[in-house]
C-alpha cells in the first residue's frame, strides 16, 4: 500500500457553512442553501479538483482518507503594530467562524456538485469532486491561525 498526500491552498478569508434557509411559497415550504455558501463551495471544488488533476489522478478518490485544515485569518485592522508582531504564532483566533463550520464547507466543497433530475428522480453529477463523497473522511483536524495573507490550506492523505 502506498500513502498519497495532496495539499492545496484556497486563497481569501476562510468562510463557514451557513445554515439552510427556509421560505414559504404557494402553501409549501422550500429549504435552500444560501448563495454565499454555494459560491465558496464552488471555489473549494475548483482548487481541490485542480490539485487532484495536477497529481495525475483523473478519477475522484474512493478510499478512506484523512483531512487536515489550517485556516489563516487576516489580522484585524484594529490590532496595534505591537500586537501584530506578537501574533506571529502566539495568539490564535477565537472568533467566528467555528472550526466545525469551516470543516463542513471544505468537506462539502470537495464533494461532486450534484443536481436532482426530477424526470428520472435521481441525482446526477454536474461536476466531479475531489472524492466521491465526504463520508470517506475517517479523520480530520482544523486549526485556526492569523496571517497577513488570509487563506486555507487543505491536506488530504489516503492509501491505495
Amino acid at each position: 500500500m502506498t500513502v498519497n498526500c495532496i495539499k492545496f491552498v484556497i486563497p481569501g478569508e476562510p468562510q463557514s457553512k451557513e445554515r439552510p434557509r427556509t421560505v414559504r411559497r404557494a402553501g409549501g415550504v422550500r429549504t435552500y442553501t444560501p448563495a454565499k455558501t454555494h459560491r465558496y463551495e464552488d471555489i473549494v471544488r475548483y482548487f481541490a479538483v485542480y490539485a487532484r488533476k495536477e497529481h495525475k489522478i483523473s478519477e475522484p478518490i474512493n478510499s478512506q482518507c484523512g483531512v487536515s485544515i489550517k485556516a489563516y485569518f487576516g489580522i484585524p485592522k484594529s490590532f496595534s503594530k505591537k500586537r501584530r508582531e506578537f501574533l506571529k504564532g502566539k495568539e490564535r483566533p477565537t472568533k467566528k467562524p467555528d472550526s466545525d463550520n469551516i470543516a463542513k464547507i471544505i468537506f462539502d466543497g470537495m464533494n461532486p456538485k450534484m443536481k436532482l433530475n426530477k424526470a428520472l428522480h435521481k441525482k446526477m453529477v454536474l461536476q466531479d469532486g475531489f472524492y466521491e463523497d465526504d463520508k470517506l473522511i475517517v479523520t480530520h483536524s482544523v486549526e485556526k491561525w492569523y496571517s497577513m495573507h488570509p487563506h486555507v490550506e487543505v491536506t488530504v492523505t489516503w492509501e491505495d
